[in-house]
């Protein structure tokens, strides 16, 4: 039986009603995560990731490019992080690496297609599409003929990550809605004034496997043995190097080493722009080292369970006066 709405008493004369409590005038922090490139060492964003999830931190939108496009479009399909190391222990072995691979012949845009390594994406996300994510994701490529900064958030989701992971000299530039794209680290290595031209987006949280001039230095300094390889692998190397345009010193090696360099000023101008910068940085590896992902991905967890002081005080509206903006976390790990 529906009972027509009571008015409240009157307050007794004499008295002031009580005024009604007041709601909370805060509203949830909305906080962006952006995503650098990295090769292999890119793999360090599944450890901040896994620390996020295990603390429960919010992430509203996501942006990446190359490496973390990759990281980046399997998180926001759904992949949650120990599923991501899963994808990792997959893909560490030679053997996979060579069944991925399929040589451009001639090698006149590039020593790949990449379409195997597109392939075995899709039968993680399969063919979804940009608005079918769990979180928002913007994924940066660009456009060589131009020199544009492409942002790709509609369409198939597999389509962008290709494009964004076409690193120049190594894989074929990929034709996407009407541009020619190569790797988005070229114009982008860490793509944050996406995320903080949103309005939507309160802060960002940034996670750079881009190391700075003074950390380059550190790993020069630094007094640490790298795993010395085997006999017959050195050898061998010694062998194919003539022909091996990925061996050091070579053209490959050469222009990715460049590229490499030029992103360094890139991301840190970048990284000012961030309002906490996750660094996990390490001074062994190289950009193909996939077999080293445990390796990366523990510098990553390290440098994020450093990162999540700052983190919390920036979600605490309490403390939120307190905080200044743009911490910058990590630890370098020989």
């Amino acid at each position: 039986m529906l009972h027509p709405e009571i008015p409240p008493p009157s307050a007794p004369q004499g008295r002031s009603a009580s005024p009604p409590a007041k709601a909370p005038t805060h509203k949830p922090v909305r906080l962006g995560l952006a995503i650098s490139c990295g090769g292999a060492k890119g793999l360090a964003h599944v450890g901040v990731i896994q620390v996020l999830e295990e603390n429960n931190i919010p992430i509203a939108a996501v942006s990446g490019c190359s490496m973390g496009a990759y990281v980046g479009a399997l998180w926001c399909a759904g992949y949650k992080g120990h599923q991501l190391v899963e994808l990792a222990e997959e893909i560490q072995t030679p053997k996979v690496l060579h069944r991925l691979s399929d040589p451009a012949l001639p090698p006149s845009k590039g020593l790949f297609w990449g379409k195997k390594a597109k392939a075995h994406l899709r039968r993680s996300i399969g063919d979804i599409t940009f608005n079918k994510l769990k979180r928002p994701l913007y994924i940066v490529t660009t456009d060589i003929d131009t020199n544009q900064r492409i942002i790709c958030h509609t369409g198939k989701l597999i389509d962008a990550v290709h494009a964004s992971c076409a690193m120049p000299g190594v894989i074929v530039p990929v034709h996407y809605q009407g541009h020619r794209c190569v790797d988005g680290g070229v114009i982008d290595p860490v793509p944050i004034a996406i995320l903080k031209k949103m309005d939507n987006i309160d802060a960002v949280i940034a996670i750079s496997t881009i190391p700075t001039v003074d950390e380059i230095e550190h790993c020069g300094l630094a007094d640490f043995k790298a795993p010395k390889p085997s006999l017959l692998r050195r050898m061998f190397a010694r062998i194919i190097r003539p022909v091996n345009l990925l061996a050091y010193g070579n053209i490959i090696d050469t222009f990715v080493s460049s590229l490499k360099a030029s992103q360094i000023r890139m991301a840190q101008d970048a990284c000012k722009q961030a309002d906490i910068v996750i660094k996990p940085i390490s001074c062994l590896g190289r950009w193909y080292d996939y077999h080293e992902y445990d390796h990366f991905i523990e510098i990553g967890r390290q440098a994020a369970e450093q990162a999540l002081p700052q983190i919390r005080k920036l979600l605490d509206p309490e403390t939120s006066n307190e905080y200044q903006a743009h911490h910058m976390v990590g630890k370098r790990l020989n």
